[in-house]
């Protein structure tokens, strides 16, 4: 079997695993941005990332093409993670990856258990038209953010870079936006976000709701879209995602 390329293990289980985390990082990044709040998670608890081309191990790939065929970015990934030794799973997404991890929740609702979405409006009239942003619409995202030091935005090369694979990621986006918007999840989610969030702000969330099973549970943290990278929050997010794993086998939650 070939190795996977859409799905890596960014930190394994100790010992025998007894549940994955599938992480679906942000637009423009790789899921290893993230790992400082997942190093917090039960040690019993494999962690599994998605990365997209052009970032992390895959920043020699090219990502154009890639937002012109969602079904096949589903596919893939999907692929990867049913072949994978079955457990407990949790779909984990920020931003972007949230309505990413949304996506895989419906077309594959076997592989959910739990699934939390973070910093993404629920209501799918939001996905805004991002493949027609101009260069200074994407840096103003970017931005307020707040991801992305000002110096690297500063250096030409790296800001190209970043504004290529931001379209390529947001164009995605909204493409899963779009795909599922007619569409109820399986699980009823987790929904975080950042009570100072400039991007998506907390009463945006609460449309998930109406798009689930009843049980729907959202809470808001102080902070901005990044409110999950703050070393204060850390372990409380880890406490969501491992909650929201209890609750899917409560509900007869399948893998």
């Amino acid at each position: 079997m070939s190795e996977p390329r859409w799905t890596t293990v960014v930190r394994p289980a100790t010992g025998t695993p007894r549940a994955r985390v599938v992480v679906l990082p942000h637009s423009g990044s790789g899921p290893n941005t993230l790992l400082p709040t997942l190093r917090r998670l039960p040690g019993d608890h494999e962690v599994v990332g998605v990365t997209l081309p052009g970032r992390e191990r895959r920043f020699g790939e090219s990502c154009e093409g890639v937002a012109d065929d969602p079904g096949g970015v589903l596919r893939a990934v999907l692929a990867e993670l049913t072949a994978a030794p079955p457990l407990p799973t949790v779909l984990f997404g920020h931003s972007m990856g949230a309505v990413f991890a949304a996506t895989l929740a419906v077309e594959a609702p076997a592989l959910c258990r739990g699934l939390v979405l973070s910093a993404y409006p629920g209501d799918p009239a939001a996905a805004e038209r991002t493949a027609e942003w101009t260069d200074e619409e994407l840096l103003d995202v970017v931005r307020r953010g707040g991801g992305t030091p000002e110096e690297a935005l500063a250096d030409a090369a790296v800001r190209e870079h970043v504004l290529r694979v931001m379209r390529c990621d947001l164009t995605l986006e909204q493409r899963f936006a779009t795909r599922i918007a007619a569409r109820p999840l399986p699980v009823a989610p987790t929904v975080l976000g950042g009570l100072d969030d400039r991007i998506v702000s907390p009463a945006e969330l609460a449309g998930w709701a109406g798009r689930a099973p009843a049980g729907t549970r959202r809470r808001v943290f102080p902070g901005g879209h990044f409110y999950l990278l703050d070393p204060a929050h850390a372990d409380a997010v880890a406490a969501e995602i491992t909650a929201a794993l209890r609750a899917g086998a409560g509900a007869g939650g399948r893998r």
